[in-house]
Parts: C-alpha cells; sequence; structure tokens
C-alpha cells in the first residue's frame, strides 16, 4: 500500500509541474504578443501586408505604435535594406496637425523601430 501512494503522490507532484510550467508558457506567449515602439515619419501605413493595398494614411512624425503581431508579405525594398515582415497593430501619429490613430493597420518592416525583422519579442499573427 506505501509503494502504491508512493506511486500516486509522485504522479501527483509530476502533474502539477507540469500544469505549472504550461502556465508559465501561456503567460510568456502572451507577453510576447504585442509591442510598444515608434514608427518611423514619413511611413506608409496600410489597409494589408502589401503595396497593392488601400493607403490608410502616413505619418507625418515618428509616431507610437502598439505592434500585436507580425506577418510575412510583400518583399519591400528601400535603399541597402530590404524585409517582406510586415507588423500588424495601431499606431497613433499625436504630433500630426490634427493628430491621427490608425487603428488595425499594417507597416512594412523597415518602417517600424523593433531591431531585426520580424522582432523576437512580436508573435506570428
Amino acid at each position: 500500500m506505501a509503494k502504491r501512494s508512493t506511486r500516486l503522490a509522485a504522479t501527483g507532484l509530476a502533474l502539477g509541474a507540469a500544469l505549472s510550467l504550461l502556465g508559465t508558457a501561456g503567460s510568456a506567449e502572451a507577453t510576447a504578443q504585442a509591442v510598444n515602439t515608434t514608427v518611423q515619419a514619413g511611413s506608409n501605413i496600410r489597409e494589408a501586408a502589401t503595396t497593392n493595398s488601400r493607403l490608410v494614411g502616413t505619418t507625418q512624425f515618428q509616431s507610437t505604435a502598439y505592434v500585436r503581431c507580425y506577418t510575412r508579405g510583400q518583399y519591400v525594398k528601400v535603399g541597402n535594406y530590404g524585409t517582406n515582415v510586415w507588423y500588424y497593430g495601431n499606431v497613433f501619429d499625436d504630433d500630426a496637425t490634427p493628430g491621427h490613430a490608425y487603428l488595425n493597420v499594417w507597416v512594412w518592416g523597415g518602417n517600424v523601430n523593433v531591431g531585426t525583422d520580424p522582432s523576437p519579442e512580436v508573435s506570428p499573427c
């Protein structure tokens, strides 16, 4: 009887540890999905991850952005930098007159200040 109780206790501890790890992984993934950053002045804000999509607006100044995820869309090259990464989220061109909020839009990765494309801090869409 003691052996069975020990095995059940060990199984319960292992299950509890596994569930704890799953909970930790889920919260780490949730924090990796959204990043506060900036978008360069003169950045085109698009309806989809391609330059053929509707132009929603163009930032007048460096703007605050809340990036939720990224996708691989149309490859774009400007100067010496090219990427097919596009970021999805909200862009706030607060210094413009009048200020403007672009919600649920796409911005080409070369214009989003996250370091590398795709940013390791942002999850795929």
